[in-house]
């Protein structure tokens, strides 16, 4: 029997309305890439190439410096100022600074065990998201191809120099989160949640929607529990905010603002850059990119609901904040996004039977 996607009842005047708004949305994705192109930012690709141009290098140069200062004893955010200072980084507001893990991680880790440990990271997102995937019955050959396309998104992390990008990793700890995550078993989601929060603040957005999901479910002692990690994390963020504020000098510079309202173009750009479609060109990546969203919303389960309502919120934010070179940020979901593809034909299939009333009874 055929998978049913969520358009399995719907009618055939609403399954021409998503057709029509789904082909809207990829000509509409297509005026960008005409009219607007851009050139990449210069991701990590080799060690040979990191640190040597593009903004992603230098961030890179700037995390590994601190890394090295820090196995040799030296005070994170003593050494993160004084970095972030000579190279003409911005050291107000305090969130210029990154949060003290990774670094403290790296630099106990070293660079060969830290890579090590990236890489176990990976495998195990691809791990709980094929389990996920039997226990919605999902058939094999389309597990297979889902975690084909995850193992795509999680690509960055092969690149060894990625190892140092926070994004990269609370990314991966994002989706092993999403993965891990059953109504009736959700502390190991929440503590990988944790670590994700603890990697880089960027990823609140996510938990908010977490804890919006178990509200809404009524999921009482589960909302308690998202809600008691908002509030850790906030206590966090003060606690980094009075360290950083211990070194800050009165004329360190001030960060550019970031609220530069790109609009759809950017948060295509930044899903684009984050993902190997980059080696495509952006006219034909920016329209699998709202494929892939459309993937999301045809699979028939919880889990597709959260994904595409999580990747729609991040783009949202792209299209309003951030400069080009903050492209990076992309890569908080990035590993989500093209595993919906795979959803995409029965979602046709179910608005083509639709339309032509051939559809079977269930």
């Amino acid at each position: 029997m055929p998978e049913a996607s969520r358009f399995a009842t719907i009618s055939a005047k609403g399954a021409k309305w998503v057709l029509g708004l789904l082909l809207a949305l990829i000509l509409a994705s297509l005026w960008p890439a005409v009219h607007s192109p851009i050139q990449p930012a210069s991701a990590p690709k080799s060690e040979q190439k990191a640190g040597k141009s593009g903004e992603a290098e230098a961030d890179l140069a700037l995390y590994k410096a601190i890394v090295g200062r820090m196995q040799a004893g030296e005070n994170y955010y003593a050494v993160a100022a004084d970095e972030q200072r000579k190279r003409g980084y911005p050291l107000k507001p305090f969130v210029t600074v990154r949060p003290p893990t990774l670094a403290l991680i790296l630099a106990s880790l070293g660079k060969t065990w830290g890579f090590v440990l990236e890489l176990a990271l990976g495998l195990a997102v691809l791990y709980v998201w094929y389990r996920k995937l039997v226990e919605q019955k999902v058939v094999a050959w389309r597990r297979v191809g889902f975690i084909g396309l995850l193992a795509a998104g999680l690509s960055p992390i092969l690149i060894r120099e990625a190892m140092y990008l926070h994004e990269i990793w609370a990314g991966a700890l994002i989706a092993l989160s999403i993965g891990l995550y059953r109504p009736n078993n959700w502390l190991p989601s929440l503590l990988v949640a944790a670590c994700a929060l603890a990697l880089r603040e960027l990823a609140l957005p996510f938990v908010l929607l977490m804890a919006a999901f178990a509200l809404f479910q009524r999921r009482w002692v589960e909302t308690a529990a998202w809600s008691a990690l908002i509030l850790l994390f906030f206590a966090g963020v003060y606690l980094h905010f009075q360290a950083v504020a211990e070194v800050v000098l009165p004329n360190d510079p001030k960060s550019q603002a970031w609220l530069l309202m790109g609009g759809p173009a950017a948060a295509l750009s930044f899903m684009w850059q984050a993902l190997p479609l980059v080696e495509l060109p952006q006219l034909v990546g920016y329209p699998i990119i709202v494929v892939g969203l459309f993937g999301w919303l045809c699979w028939r389960s919880e889990a597709s609901l959260f994904v595409l309502l999580l990747l729609l919120g991040y783009m949202l934010a792209f299209a309003i904040t951030g400069r080009p070179n903050n492209f990076y940020w992309g890569y908080l979901v990035s590993p989500l996004l093209m595993m919906g593809l795979l959803f995409v034909g029965p979602g046709l299939r179910d608005l083509q039977a639709a339309i032509k009333g051939t559809r079977s009874s269930r």
